[in-house]
């Protein structure tokens, strides 16, 4: 092959064969820990498998990969079935290194996965710590009320998950009780400590005055929304107040809304929902949005906040203001407060970010370097610098992924962008492909220009060839 001098021998290939079916037989290029799966770590062992001549319809990997002593590396995409002596001319997207990188790792892929880069994914998840950052809340308590004149101190009464009356007539009947949904969800016990493994989700909440309740939403798996739901129990002639908006602090933004019942001479009750966000150094997504309804039913109230489109290190919370004698709690003492409760938030720390001590090599393109911002996915183009190839990637869920094919990643959302590898053995993300989920989050790509976090049809339908040299 003439290309950049020429030289170059084909070791390898990695095709989709269906990029809805995950984990299946025709995936020899990603593995899954998981005990009902027996796929091999082909990446990293001497296996060989496919013909040469069909390269480009199914996996191919042959002894070059592993025995062969090279100095570089190229890749080509090509489209699905096309003839291996025309895939030179066919190929969209072509590129080489040129610093010799494999001469110091043992001369191929083989060892260098093996020897230096191994794929080991983790065998259990980190949850975001909660308590600590609720305790600092709540020791904020008499601070954060300073601001609101006659702020009740409601009674929690004696049931663990239901503010049952509240005192002096604040509730009817059953009295107020939260409920928490993301993924999977629960009923709120005050003051205990709630883990949802599908979305990494990790909640607690304190008895104090406010009551607070926080979630912190790692959301890993890219769930698209979840929701608090209170439930309250309200005498009629209640008046009815709504508020939404939102408060920066540097880096931090927090989003609200809130219901308020007031105007009886019975205490007033401000529920308060909020989501603080800080995309620098958090990483958290700027994607999500909340809606909020209210359901009336006689004495019956529900008022449900939903935080939609695929919130990911965002935390999200609740607090419940309240005045005597019906009195309405401002929308300026709202924010007062709100303000008091952002600021233990800039000293959470979330768990650590994937590693990052992975190869990145700078690559030569030499077919298609200007399409490479329709072969990015639109969604992570801040995600990723083109020019480079990057060997190994770890997920937020700890799956490793073995290669990023013409980018180097700046996040952990490798499964959009990189292919192959090794699965985690506990999660229940979709990242068990040969092309990872190159499909994005809603399985729907468009034929043409690729949309969201997901590649084109174009994209998803090409064979990706490894040469050494």
């Amino acid at each position: 092959m003439t290309t950049a001098g020429g030289g170059w021998t084909l070791v390898a290939s990695v095709h989709e064969n269906d990029i809805d079916r995950k984990c299946s037989t025709g995936d020899m290029w990603f593995s899954n820990d998981q005990p009902e799966y027996t796929m091999s770590r082909n990446w990293e062992n001497r296996n060989t498998f496919g013909r040469v001549d069909q390269a480009t319809s199914a996996d191919y990997k042959n002894i070059g990969y592993s025995s062969m002593k090279a100095s570089n590396v190229m890749l080509r995409h090509v489209p699905n079935k096309t003839p291996v002596p025309r895939t030179a001319v066919e190929a969209g997207l072509q590129y080489h290194t040129s610093n010799n990188f494999l001469e110091s790792l043992g001369g191929n892929l083989f060892s260098t996965y093996t020897q230096h880069y191994p794929m080991n994914p983790k065998t259990s998840v980190a949850y975001p710590p909660v308590s600590d950052l609720a305790n600092a809340i709540a020791a904020l308590a008499p601070n954060i009320t300073a601001g609101i004149p006659d702020f009740y101190n409601y009674d929690y009464g004696s049931r663990s998950n239901t503010l049952r009356d509240g005192g002096n007539g604040t509730f009817s009947t059953y009295g107020m009780k939260i409920s928490f949904q993301f993924s999977a969800g629960r009923s709120i016990h005050y003051d205990q400590e709630y883990k949802f493994i599908d979305t990494n989700t990790a909640m607690t909440s304190r008895k104090s005055h406010p009551f607070i309740l926080v979630a912190a939403i790692e959301n890993h798996n890219f769930k698209r929304f979840g929701y608090y739901r209170i439930r309250s129990q309200r005498a009629e002639g209640d008046l009815l107040m709504s508020y939404n908006g939102k408060i920066t602090d540097g880096n931090f933004e927090l989003q609200y809304r809130a219901r308020c019942f007031y105007g009886r001479t019975v205490p007033s009750v401000c529920d308060v929902v909020f989501a603080v966000n800080n995309t620098k150094d958090w990483f958290s997504s700027t994607t999500f949005y909340l809606s909020d309804r209210s359901i009336k039913s006689y004495r019956s109230f529900r008022y449900d906040c939903y935080i939609f489109n695929y919130a990911r290190r965002v935390m999200f919370g609740y607090t419940m203001l309240s005045r005597s004698m019906g009195l309405l709690v401002t929308q300026p003492q709202m924010e007062t407060a709100l303000r008091k409760i952002l600021q233990p938030f800039k000293n959470y720390t979330w768990p650590g970010q994937c590693e990052s001590n992975h190869l990145v090599v700078p690559v030569t393109y030499t077919t298609g370097e200007s399409n490479l911002s329709n072969f990015v996915p639109p969604y992570m183009h801040s995600a990723t610098t083109t020019g480079f190839l990057q060997i190994r990637a770890e997920s937020y869920d700890g799956t490793y992924f073995a290669m990023c094919p013409a980018v180097r990643l700046n996040n952990c959302d490798g499964q959009f962008v990189c292919i192959g590898g090794v699965k985690n053995g506990y999660s229940t993300s979709n990242a068990c492909n040969d092309l990872t989920d190159w499909n994005g989050i809603a399985n729907n790509p468009d034929n043409h220009i690729s949309k969201k976090y997901a590649h084109s049809k174009a994209d998803i339908k090409s064979t990706i060839m490894i040469f050494y040299r």
